[in-house]
């Protein structure tokens, strides 16, 4: 299955290679190299159908593949703490970027472009195109790959998430630069330990998967074996978004499609393909070749046939003094213009709100409420059980003939009920200031008890 998707790959390629070159400047090589049509391919070959709202790929985990590349920026915070619960429910999640990004509460992306120091690590010597050999050779992602060709990348941070198992699948060679890049992680991959099948890949370089960038290295070998790893468990649809918005299906793709019949047009070049500088003979050749043309064309008796004709010399004096006093007048008007005048200042305009502004201001408010008390019962519940797990927290917190809330009162085993509620499920509604002060005060009610005498 393999052999047969790595030769479509290479098939397809060759071929829209070649329509690219036919249809005309309508279709660049650019924009197909960039694109990530063929990896869309791969996966939607395995029985993906192309998915569009991001809301319903996250709420059927066990199903979905979500692919995330570009600017992650575009992404708010809530939906990537969405997209960890996701993998913690079993979802499978490739984020790839080369510019600077925080996953919250998962890893740093750092900024590229770095630069192979070591001539053997710098591919068809470009010192931005780096040849990756430093990789985990035992895991199923990069068997039988022997190098990964990376353009432009950056590097990622160690994995600050613990409730999976991360694995440094390639790393930065140790001659890079700048400094700071050197043997850091290139790709990440996280699995889920327990029962649901979770699986998060990151990677640092977004030009990865790109159709340009498969010809070049192993690189097709590791796409063809990312895409076995998002497709198993019977998974049916896929989410690509690049630069926050989803993505068609390869089907759909304009620049998959055959292009319409134009006139044959030249070969064009490869990419980076610099013309052999010409001998003096052929210089000479070309000069004089130049020069019989020119004369052929009567080049110059052209031009001075339309010169002024019937034109005195007194008249010719005044029309050049006309342009002349034309060029003093605008020159002066231009120096006028540039001297700064004493004017009052122009009042600033007052912005005038509507009503559906402030109540949307106030809505934005209050779903910050939201968010900042799910960090803190989250944090309470780690501080209480002592675990990053969330099923440690409920088999720890919920209510049992041993339960340790008979420390508690009736209204803080109540709150501590909500607390845990929140912090497995996140806050979806709007959330009061009255209310989060209300929660606020009794986390750390709970809090300042657990120090006195440890209630779990």
């Amino acid at each position: 299955m393999r052999l047969f998707l790595l030769s479509l790959i290479l098939f397809t390629s060759t071929a829209d290679a070649f329509a690219i070159q036919q249809a005309g400047p309508a279709r660049t090589d650019d924009r197909w190299h960039l694109g990530y049509d063929l990896f869309q391919m791969l996966l939607e070959e395995q029985g993906l159908t192309s998915e569009q709202s991001w809301d319903v790929a996250l709420s059927s985990p066990s199903e979905s593949v979500v692919v995330v590349c570009g600017d992650l920026r575009q992404i708010h915070s809530r939906e990537w703490l969405r997209a960890r619960r996701f993998v913690a429910q079993g979802g499978a999640l490739l984020v790839a970027s080369e510019a600077r990004f925080e996953f919250p509460g998962v890893c740093s992306f750092f900024q590229g472009a770095a630069v192979a120091g070591d001539s053997r690590d710098r591919y068809q010597s470009f010192a931005d195109c780096i040849r990756i050999r430093s990789l985990k050779s035992d895991d199923k992602l990069v068997k039988g790959v022997r190098e990964i060709v990376v353009n432009r990348t950056g590097w990622l941070s160690k994995p600050m998430d613990d409730s999976l198992d991360w694995q440094v699948i390639a790393s930065m060679p140790a001659t890079t630069l700048p400094r700071a890049s050197r043997n850091q992680p290139l790709i990440l991959a996280g699995r889920d330990t327990g029962p649901q099948v979770g699986l998060m890949i990151l990677v640092a370089d977004e030009s990865l998967f790109t159709n340009g960038m498969l010809w070049h290295g192993d690189n097709a070998i590791f796409a063809i074996q990312v895409s076995d790893l998002l497709c198993s468990e019977r998974r049916r649809q896929l989410l690509f978004v690049r630069d926050g918005n989803p993505l068609p299906g390869y089907h759909e793709s304009s620049v998959m499609q055959p292009p319409e019949p134009k006139e044959a047009a030249l070969p064009t070049p490869p990419p980076n393909f610099e013309p052999p500088e010409p001998d003096f003979e052929t210089k000479l050749r070309v000069a004089n070749a130049v020069i019989n043309e020119v004369q052929e064309s009567n080049l110059v008796n052209e031009v001075l046939r339309d010169r002024p004709r019937r034109m005195s010399p007194h008249s010719y004096v005044r029309t050049v003094l006309l342009i002349l006093l034309l060029l003093a007048t605008l020159f002066v008007l231009w120096r006028l213009m540039q001297k700064r005048l004493n004017l009052p200042a122009v009042p600033r305009p007052r912005f005038l709100q509507s009503v559906f502004g402030v109540m949307s201001a106030r809505q934005i408010a209050s779903s910050e409420f939201g968010s900042a008390i799910v960090v803190l019962a989250r944090d309470l519940c780690i501080e209480l059980t002592g675990s990053r797990t969330e099923t440690d927290w409920i088999r720890c917190l919920s209510e049992s003939p041993a339960a340790p809330e008979k420390k508690l009162s009736r209204t803080q085993r109540s709150d501590l009920t909500e607390i845990l509620g929140i912090a497995l499920r996140g806050a979806t509604i709007h959330l009061s200031r009255g209310r989060f002060q209300a929660l606020g005060r009794a986390i750390k009610e709970i809090r300042d008890l657990h120090h006195a005498s440890p209630i779990v």
